[in-house]
């Protein structure tokens, strides 16, 4: 049996004294995708966040390759970090440095890589994604979906273990909706593991291996995602609200 790459056990976690994970459990495996669904307020930002530490757990072990992250010192913790590709909702893209510093920077900072090096690197990446012409810009003179795909490529080029895309394609319009999931699904044929919070049930449905559907601070479903969505009417039943409520069937 494959050992997993990441394992979550009875993980709990609190804002301003209100725990808002109760127990989470999950594991998840060399190369797979997992979805994460669910109501705002469920959890599901606080639990990418617990992975790396960017939001403390307050009982239960996050274990990482092996390695309880939990327990480690701040030295410790940041190369644990350099293996993990966290894309927050808002990309975290620096305003003031062009799409080419922004995927530099890490590499050069984090993994040491010289100036060079770093640019190949970058310029790769930009180009599987189908960006390479937006090296020179700024991120205030490009689209939602364009600074999605940067920081999508900037997370790449860092070469994760994982990924950890929280709503990659919310607020966007419908262009650039279609760009970041086509992006999405060039990632995914890379084979690299993957947690992504997404109401996207295509994606789901055709990519990923697993599909976790959470309330209140809880995994209350989980597995294949098909037999998730025909088994858990209350997964429908929340499908179906995204879906009416946005108009069209973007989720």
């Amino acid at each position: 049996m494959t050992e997993a790459l990441l394992r979550l056990d009875g993980v709990r976690a609190a804002y301003n004294g209100v725990e808002v994970l109760h127990g989470v459990s999950l594991e998840l495996a060399p190369s797979e995708k997992l979805v994460i669904m669910g109501p705002s307020g469920s959890g599901k930002t606080t639990l990418l966040r617990v992975i790396p530490r960017l939001v403390e757990p307050t009982a239960g072990r996050v274990i990482f390759r092996g390695v309880d992250i939990t327990s480690l010192s701040e030295p410790e913790l940041r190369r644990v970090r350099s293996r993990i590709g966290y894309l927050p909702q808002h990309y975290g893209l620096f305003p003031h440095m062009t799409v080419l510093e922004n995927i530099t920077l890490p590499l050069r900072v984090v993994k040491g890589i010289p100036r060079g090096e770093a640019e190949r690197i970058a310029v790769e990446q930009l180009k599987r994604l189908g960006i390479e012409d937006l090296a020179d810009r700024y991120p205030a003179q490009l689209s939602g979906g364009q600074q999605q795909r940067a920081a999508l490529a900037r997370s790449l080029a860092m070469d994760p273990d994982i990924l950890l895309l929280d709503e990659p394609t919310s607020a966007l319009d419908p262009e650039s909706r279609l760009d970041v999931l086509e992006a999405l699904y060039s990632v995914a044929r890379l084979g690299k593991s993957m947690i992504i919070v997404t109401h996207e049930i295509d994606f789901a449905l055709h990519t990923a291996d697993r599909l976790a559907y959470m309330e209140k601070g809880e995994i209350i479903a989980e597995g294949e995602p098909r037999e998730i969505v025909t088994r858990s009417s209350r997964v429908r039943e929340f499908l179906y609200r995204v879906t009416a409520r946005l108009g069209a069937p973007r989720h």
